[in-house]
Protein backbone atom coordinates (compact mmCIF):
# COMPACT_ATOMS: atom_id res chain seq x y z
CA UNK A 1 0.00 0.00 0.00
CA UNK A 2 1.02 3.83 -0.51
CA UNK A 3 1.51 5.46 2.88
CA UNK A 4 0.23 9.00 2.80
CA UNK A 5 -0.87 11.00 5.88
CA UNK A 6 -4.29 11.96 6.45
CA UNK A 7 -4.27 15.45 5.46
CA UNK A 8 -2.85 14.54 1.98
CA UNK A 9 -5.51 11.75 1.91
CA UNK A 10 -8.62 13.73 2.97
CA UNK A 11 -7.30 16.46 0.28
CA UNK A 12 -7.65 13.87 -2.61
CA UNK A 13 -10.93 13.02 -1.26
CA UNK A 14 -12.21 16.48 -1.68
CA UNK A 15 -11.68 15.58 -5.48
CA UNK A 16 -13.87 13.07 -6.47
CA UNK A 17 -12.59 10.55 -8.44
CA UNK A 18 -16.34 10.30 -9.82
CA UNK A 19 -16.31 13.84 -11.60
CA UNK A 20 -13.10 12.39 -13.62
CA UNK A 21 -14.53 8.76 -14.83
CA UNK A 22 -17.80 8.18 -16.72
CA UNK A 23 -18.65 4.94 -15.31
CA UNK A 24 -21.03 4.56 -17.56
CA UNK A 25 -18.94 4.17 -20.81
CA UNK A 26 -16.53 2.14 -18.47
CA UNK A 27 -19.26 -0.47 -18.02
CA UNK A 28 -20.38 -0.70 -21.43
CA UNK A 29 -16.54 -1.66 -22.31
CA UNK A 30 -16.44 -5.51 -23.33
CA UNK A 31 -12.45 -5.02 -22.12
CA UNK A 32 -12.28 -5.84 -17.54
CA UNK A 33 -11.88 -2.42 -16.03
CA UNK A 34 -11.25 -1.61 -12.64
CA UNK A 35 -10.46 2.39 -10.66
CA UNK A 36 -8.57 2.04 -7.89
CA UNK A 37 -8.05 4.94 -5.44
CA UNK A 38 -4.73 6.51 -4.56
CA UNK A 39 -4.95 3.87 -1.37
CA UNK A 40 -5.07 1.13 -3.61
CA UNK A 41 -8.59 0.50 -3.35
CA UNK A 42 -11.08 -0.93 -4.94
CA UNK A 43 -14.20 1.77 -6.15
CA UNK A 44 -15.82 0.57 -9.57
CA UNK A 45 -15.25 -3.07 -11.29
CA UNK A 46 -16.91 -3.10 -14.94
CA UNK A 47 -19.55 -5.62 -15.36
CA UNK A 48 -17.05 -7.41 -17.81
CA UNK A 49 -15.24 -7.90 -15.07
CA UNK A 50 -17.54 -8.57 -12.93
CA UNK A 51 -18.62 -11.11 -14.64
CA UNK A 52 -15.82 -13.23 -14.94
CA UNK A 53 -13.93 -12.35 -11.39
CA UNK A 54 -17.36 -11.52 -9.35
CA UNK A 55 -17.79 -8.16 -7.35
CA UNK A 56 -18.91 -7.88 -3.64
CA UNK A 57 -20.61 -4.25 -3.94
CA UNK A 58 -21.11 -3.71 -0.46
CA UNK A 59 -17.32 -4.44 0.50
CA UNK A 60 -16.27 -2.92 -3.53
CA UNK A 61 -13.87 -5.73 -3.47
CA UNK A 62 -13.48 -8.55 -6.26
CA UNK A 63 -14.83 -12.22 -4.53
CA UNK A 64 -12.04 -13.89 -6.55
CA UNK A 65 -8.65 -12.46 -7.92
CA UNK A 66 -7.83 -9.49 -5.98
CA UNK A 67 -4.79 -11.35 -4.86
CA UNK A 68 -4.05 -12.30 -8.36
CA UNK A 69 -3.09 -9.18 -9.45
CA UNK A 70 0.67 -7.92 -9.00
CA UNK A 71 -0.24 -4.82 -6.95
CA UNK A 72 3.86 -3.19 -7.85
CA UNK A 73 2.53 -1.54 -11.67
CA UNK A 74 -0.18 -0.29 -9.84
CA UNK A 75 1.76 1.64 -7.29
CA UNK A 76 4.36 2.23 -9.85
CA UNK A 77 1.54 4.04 -11.80
CA UNK A 78 0.00 5.93 -8.33
CA UNK A 79 3.44 7.53 -8.02
CA UNK A 80 5.08 8.11 -10.61
CA UNK A 81 1.99 9.42 -13.08
CA UNK A 82 3.04 7.62 -15.96
CA UNK A 83 0.74 5.20 -17.25
CA UNK A 84 2.27 1.30 -17.50
CA UNK A 85 1.58 -1.19 -19.67
CA UNK A 86 2.25 -5.16 -18.69
CA UNK A 87 0.64 -8.71 -19.29
CA UNK A 88 -0.38 -10.92 -16.67
CA UNK A 89 -1.68 -14.58 -16.18
CA UNK A 90 -4.99 -15.15 -14.35
CA UNK A 91 -5.94 -18.31 -13.97
CA UNK A 92 -5.46 -19.47 -17.43
CA UNK A 93 -5.88 -16.98 -19.15
CA UNK A 94 -3.63 -13.76 -20.35
CA UNK A 95 -4.21 -10.02 -19.91
CA UNK A 96 -2.70 -7.32 -21.40
CA UNK A 97 -3.58 -4.74 -18.92
CA UNK A 98 -2.88 -0.77 -19.29
CA UNK A 99 -2.97 1.13 -15.60
CA UNK A 100 -3.78 4.83 -16.71
CA UNK A 101 -3.40 7.09 -13.45
CA UNK A 102 -6.37 9.78 -12.79
CA UNK A 103 -5.10 13.02 -12.51
CA UNK A 104 -6.62 16.31 -11.39
CA UNK A 105 -6.19 19.77 -12.33
CA UNK A 106 -3.67 20.31 -9.80
CA UNK A 107 -1.58 17.60 -11.38
CA UNK A 108 -2.24 15.46 -8.52
CA UNK A 109 -2.46 11.82 -8.88
CA UNK A 110 -6.02 10.86 -7.63
CA UNK A 111 -5.89 7.23 -8.70
CA UNK A 112 -5.71 4.73 -11.85
CA UNK A 113 -8.17 3.12 -14.25
CA UNK A 114 -6.62 -0.40 -15.09
CA UNK A 115 -7.90 -2.12 -18.54
CA UNK A 116 -7.85 -5.55 -18.75
CA UNK A 117 -7.76 -7.20 -22.51
CA UNK A 118 -8.19 -10.72 -22.79
CA UNK A 119 -5.39 -11.72 -25.61
CA UNK A 120 -5.15 -15.63 -24.51
CA UNK A 121 -6.20 -16.50 -27.75
CA UNK A 122 -3.59 -14.32 -29.49
CA UNK A 123 -1.01 -15.05 -27.32
CA UNK A 124 -1.92 -18.82 -27.91
CA UNK A 125 -2.44 -18.69 -32.03
CA UNK A 126 1.05 -16.40 -31.98
CA UNK A 127 2.41 -19.68 -30.43
CA UNK A 128 1.20 -21.94 -32.53
CA UNK A 129 2.47 -19.31 -35.37
CA UNK A 130 5.97 -19.69 -34.08
CA UNK A 131 5.94 -23.35 -33.46
CA UNK A 132 4.48 -23.76 -37.40
CA UNK A 133 7.38 -21.30 -38.53
CA UNK A 134 9.79 -23.48 -36.65
CA UNK A 135 8.69 -26.51 -38.27
CA UNK A 136 8.27 -25.01 -41.49
CA UNK A 137 11.68 -23.33 -41.55
CA UNK A 138 13.55 -26.73 -40.35
CA UNK A 139 11.71 -28.67 -42.81
CA UNK A 140 12.12 -25.88 -45.75
CA UNK A 141 16.06 -26.12 -45.05
CA UNK A 142 15.80 -30.06 -45.51
CA UNK A 143 14.39 -29.77 -48.65
CA UNK A 144 16.68 -27.17 -49.51
CA UNK A 145 19.78 -29.75 -48.61
CA UNK A 146 17.92 -32.39 -51.03
CA UNK A 147 17.84 -30.33 -53.35
CA UNK A 148 21.21 -29.12 -53.87
CA UNK A 149 22.23 -32.73 -53.34
CA UNK A 150 20.32 -33.79 -57.28
CA UNK A 151 22.18 -30.97 -58.86
CA UNK A 152 24.86 -32.71 -60.65
CA UNK A 153 28.60 -32.98 -59.79
CA UNK A 154 30.93 -30.65 -60.93
CA UNK A 155 34.45 -31.96 -63.10
CA UNK A 156 33.96 -34.29 -66.31
CA UNK A 157 31.25 -36.66 -67.38
CA UNK A 158 32.88 -38.09 -70.30
CA UNK A 159 34.84 -35.25 -72.80
CA UNK A 160 32.03 -32.91 -71.19
CA UNK A 161 33.32 -30.72 -68.37
CA UNK A 162 30.49 -29.53 -66.16
CA UNK A 163 30.35 -25.95 -64.20
CA UNK A 164 26.94 -23.96 -62.72
CA UNK A 165 26.04 -21.27 -60.66
CA UNK A 166 22.61 -21.99 -58.18
CA UNK A 167 21.73 -19.07 -56.17
CA UNK A 168 18.38 -19.63 -55.53
CA UNK A 169 16.18 -16.40 -54.53
CA UNK A 170 14.85 -17.91 -51.35
CA UNK A 171 16.00 -21.20 -49.59
CA UNK A 172 14.03 -23.61 -52.47
CA UNK A 173 14.78 -23.00 -56.34
CA UNK A 174 12.07 -23.40 -59.16
CA UNK A 175 15.23 -24.22 -60.85
CA UNK A 176 16.51 -27.51 -61.79
CA UNK A 177 19.64 -28.95 -63.89
CA UNK A 178 21.18 -31.83 -64.67
CA UNK A 179 23.73 -34.00 -66.84
CA UNK A 180 24.37 -37.54 -67.06
CA UNK A 181 25.26 -40.47 -69.13
CA UNK A 182 22.00 -42.01 -70.98
CA UNK A 183 24.80 -44.63 -72.12
CA UNK A 184 28.29 -45.30 -73.45
CA UNK A 185 27.90 -42.43 -76.19
CA UNK A 186 25.04 -40.19 -75.34
CA UNK A 187 24.76 -37.82 -72.54
CA UNK A 188 21.27 -36.18 -71.99
CA UNK A 189 22.00 -32.14 -70.87
CA UNK A 190 18.82 -29.83 -69.56
CA UNK A 191 17.56 -26.81 -67.90
CA UNK A 192 14.01 -26.64 -66.14
CA UNK A 193 12.43 -23.15 -65.02
CA UNK A 194 9.03 -23.49 -62.70
CA UNK A 195 7.06 -20.90 -62.31
CA UNK A 196 7.54 -18.59 -59.35
CA UNK A 197 10.04 -19.70 -56.40
CA UNK A 198 9.45 -21.41 -53.10
CA UNK A 199 8.10 -24.51 -51.83
CA UNK A 200 5.76 -25.24 -54.75
CA UNK A 201 7.96 -24.55 -57.50
CA UNK A 202 10.99 -26.71 -55.71
CA UNK A 203 8.21 -30.08 -55.64
CA UNK A 204 8.06 -29.29 -59.49
CA UNK A 205 11.68 -29.49 -60.41
CA UNK A 206 12.42 -32.39 -58.23
CA UNK A 207 8.92 -34.06 -60.06
CA UNK A 208 11.22 -33.16 -63.50
CA UNK A 209 14.64 -35.33 -62.05
CA UNK A 210 12.38 -38.07 -60.71
CA UNK A 211 10.22 -38.47 -64.29
CA UNK A 212 13.70 -37.91 -66.41
CA UNK A 213 15.65 -40.50 -64.26
CA UNK A 214 12.45 -42.80 -64.79
CA UNK A 215 12.26 -43.22 -68.46
CA UNK A 216 13.62 -45.95 -70.98
CA UNK A 217 16.73 -45.11 -72.69
CA UNK A 218 15.25 -45.17 -75.88
CA UNK A 219 12.75 -42.10 -75.30
CA UNK A 220 15.90 -40.16 -73.30
CA UNK A 221 17.79 -40.32 -76.55
CA UNK A 222 15.27 -38.48 -78.39
CA UNK A 223 14.50 -34.94 -76.82
CA UNK A 224 11.14 -34.57 -78.70
CA UNK A 225 10.22 -38.20 -77.28
CA UNK A 226 11.45 -36.93 -73.78
CA UNK A 227 9.34 -34.02 -73.41
CA UNK A 228 6.47 -35.61 -74.79
CA UNK A 229 6.18 -37.70 -72.22
CA UNK A 230 7.48 -35.08 -68.88
CA UNK A 231 4.45 -33.24 -70.47
CA UNK A 232 1.62 -36.20 -70.41
CA UNK A 233 2.90 -37.07 -66.88
CA UNK A 234 2.55 -33.66 -65.78
CA UNK A 235 -0.65 -33.07 -66.98
CA UNK A 236 -1.94 -36.19 -65.55
CA UNK A 237 -1.45 -34.50 -62.38
CA UNK A 238 -4.16 -32.48 -63.23
CA UNK A 239 -2.84 -28.97 -61.34
CA UNK A 240 -3.72 -25.60 -61.88
CA UNK A 241 -3.54 -23.83 -64.88
CA UNK A 242 -1.10 -21.41 -63.34
CA UNK A 243 1.53 -24.33 -62.80
CA UNK A 244 3.85 -25.09 -65.45
CA UNK A 245 7.21 -25.02 -66.35
CA UNK A 246 9.65 -23.90 -69.53
CA UNK A 247 12.48 -26.89 -70.13
CA UNK A 248 15.03 -27.01 -72.52
CA UNK A 249 16.39 -30.93 -72.98
CA UNK A 250 19.49 -31.52 -75.68
CA UNK A 251 21.67 -35.38 -75.99
CA UNK A 252 24.76 -34.97 -76.75
CA UNK A 253 26.18 -37.82 -79.21
CA UNK A 254 29.98 -38.24 -78.48
CA UNK A 255 30.63 -40.91 -81.58
CA UNK A 256 29.13 -38.43 -84.15
CA UNK A 257 29.98 -35.16 -82.51
CA UNK A 258 26.56 -33.61 -82.18
CA UNK A 259 24.11 -32.05 -80.39
CA UNK A 260 20.31 -32.79 -80.52
CA UNK A 261 18.08 -30.38 -78.92
CA UNK A 262 14.17 -29.68 -78.28
CA UNK A 263 12.53 -26.60 -76.28
CA UNK A 264 9.26 -26.23 -74.09
CA UNK A 265 8.96 -22.88 -74.57
CA UNK A 266 13.01 -21.81 -72.33
CA UNK A 267 13.59 -18.99 -71.94
CA UNK A 268 16.92 -17.76 -72.85
CA UNK A 269 17.67 -19.93 -75.62
CA UNK A 270 20.96 -21.95 -74.46
CA UNK A 271 23.64 -20.90 -77.05
CA UNK A 272 26.48 -22.57 -78.35
CA UNK A 273 29.92 -20.83 -77.88
CA UNK A 274 32.70 -21.68 -80.33
CA UNK A 275 35.98 -18.93 -80.57
CA UNK A 276 33.22 -16.32 -79.02
CA UNK A 277 31.15 -16.57 -81.87
CA UNK A 278 27.29 -17.70 -80.69
CA UNK A 279 24.84 -19.66 -82.19
CA UNK A 280 21.39 -19.72 -80.54
CA UNK A 281 19.87 -23.21 -79.84
CA UNK A 282 16.32 -22.29 -81.24
CA UNK A 283 13.45 -24.75 -81.36
CA UNK A 284 9.72 -24.13 -81.25
CA UNK A 285 7.91 -25.75 -78.43
CA UNK A 286 5.42 -24.41 -75.37
CA UNK A 287 5.60 -24.96 -71.37
CA UNK A 288 4.72 -27.70 -69.80
CA UNK A 289 1.14 -26.93 -68.72
CA UNK A 290 -2.02 -28.41 -68.57
CA UNK A 291 -3.16 -25.34 -70.97
CA UNK A 292 -1.28 -27.32 -74.16
CA UNK A 293 -2.92 -30.06 -74.48
CA UNK A 294 -0.52 -32.47 -76.60
CA UNK A 295 2.07 -30.05 -77.75
CA UNK A 296 4.51 -31.03 -80.56
CA UNK A 297 8.29 -30.44 -79.89
CA UNK A 298 10.79 -29.60 -82.46
CA UNK A 299 13.71 -31.44 -82.47
CA UNK A 300 17.22 -29.61 -83.92
CA UNK A 301 20.66 -30.16 -83.91
CA UNK A 302 23.82 -29.11 -84.13
CA UNK A 303 27.94 -29.99 -84.44
CA UNK A 304 29.59 -29.93 -81.45
CA UNK A 305 33.73 -30.12 -81.58
CA UNK A 306 36.56 -29.80 -78.90
CA UNK A 307 36.88 -25.88 -77.57
CA UNK A 308 32.93 -25.55 -77.94
CA UNK A 309 30.86 -24.69 -75.09
CA UNK A 310 27.33 -24.70 -73.97
CA UNK A 311 26.03 -22.24 -71.58
CA UNK A 312 22.40 -23.13 -70.40
CA UNK A 313 20.70 -19.89 -68.25
CA UNK A 314 17.29 -19.14 -66.67
CA UNK A 315 15.30 -16.15 -66.74
CA UNK A 316 16.76 -14.89 -63.85
CA UNK A 317 19.76 -13.82 -64.91
CA UNK A 318 18.95 -12.02 -67.94
CA UNK A 319 15.72 -10.59 -67.08
CA UNK A 320 17.80 -8.69 -63.40
CA UNK A 321 16.86 -5.42 -62.80
CA UNK A 322 19.06 -2.82 -61.04
CA UNK A 323 17.64 0.27 -58.91
CA UNK A 324 17.11 1.94 -62.15
CA UNK A 325 15.07 -0.45 -63.19
CA UNK A 326 17.23 -1.22 -66.45
CA UNK A 327 17.59 -5.57 -67.18
CA UNK A 328 20.98 -7.18 -67.50
CA UNK A 329 19.48 -8.40 -70.58
CA UNK A 330 20.96 -11.06 -73.39
CA UNK A 331 23.58 -8.49 -75.01
CA UNK A 332 25.43 -7.70 -71.68
CA UNK A 333 25.86 -11.73 -71.36
CA UNK A 334 26.72 -11.84 -74.86
CA UNK A 335 29.70 -9.06 -74.69
CA UNK A 336 31.07 -10.40 -71.72
CA UNK A 337 31.14 -13.40 -73.19
CA UNK A 338 33.03 -11.71 -76.25
CA UNK A 339 35.50 -10.05 -74.18
CA UNK A 340 36.68 -13.03 -71.61
CA UNK A 341 37.99 -16.48 -72.95
CA UNK A 342 37.94 -18.16 -69.55
CA UNK A 343 35.90 -18.16 -66.13
CA UNK A 344 32.81 -17.11 -67.89
CA UNK A 345 30.61 -18.50 -64.92
CA UNK A 346 32.84 -16.31 -62.26
CA UNK A 347 32.70 -13.13 -64.38
CA UNK A 348 29.02 -13.46 -65.47
CA UNK A 349 28.25 -14.32 -61.69
CA UNK A 350 30.18 -11.27 -60.21
CA UNK A 351 28.86 -8.77 -62.90
CA UNK A 352 25.35 -9.84 -62.07
CA UNK A 353 25.87 -9.10 -58.33
CA UNK A 354 27.43 -5.63 -58.78
CA UNK A 355 24.14 -4.98 -61.31
CA UNK A 356 21.91 -5.95 -58.75
CA UNK A 357 23.80 -3.75 -56.59
CA UNK A 358 23.55 -7.27 -53.92
CA UNK A 359 19.64 -7.78 -54.29
CA UNK A 360 18.22 -10.62 -55.69
CA UNK A 361 14.34 -11.45 -56.85
CA UNK A 362 14.71 -13.91 -58.87
CA UNK A 363 16.03 -17.89 -58.66
CA UNK A 364 19.57 -17.58 -60.74
CA UNK A 365 21.01 -20.92 -62.37
CA UNK A 366 24.04 -20.88 -64.88
CA UNK A 367 24.76 -24.36 -66.37
CA UNK A 368 28.30 -24.30 -68.85
CA UNK A 369 28.87 -27.18 -70.72
CA UNK A 370 32.70 -27.34 -72.04
CA UNK A 371 33.50 -29.58 -74.77
CA UNK A 372 36.97 -31.31 -74.29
Amino acid sequence: MVKEDDALTNYLNEDKIDDKIDFQVLNAIADLVRVLDYNEKVIFVNKAMEDLLGYDRDKKVCVIGEDLFDPEITRRALLSGEVIQREENIGSMIFSVKCSPIINKHGQILGVVEVFRNVTMARKLQKEIIEKNRFMTSETIAASIIQQTVLPKKGFIKNLKINYVYNPSTILSGDMFDVFEIDNENIAVYIADSVGHGFAASMVTMFIKSVIRTLEDSTLISPKKTLEEISERFTSLRLEIENYFTCFYGVYNRKEDKFVFSNAGHLPMPMRVRDREFKSLEAEGYPISRFFANPNYEENEIKLFSGDYLLFMTDGVVEARNSDKEVFGYDRVREIISNNNSDILEILESELIEFNEGTQKDDISMLLVNVW
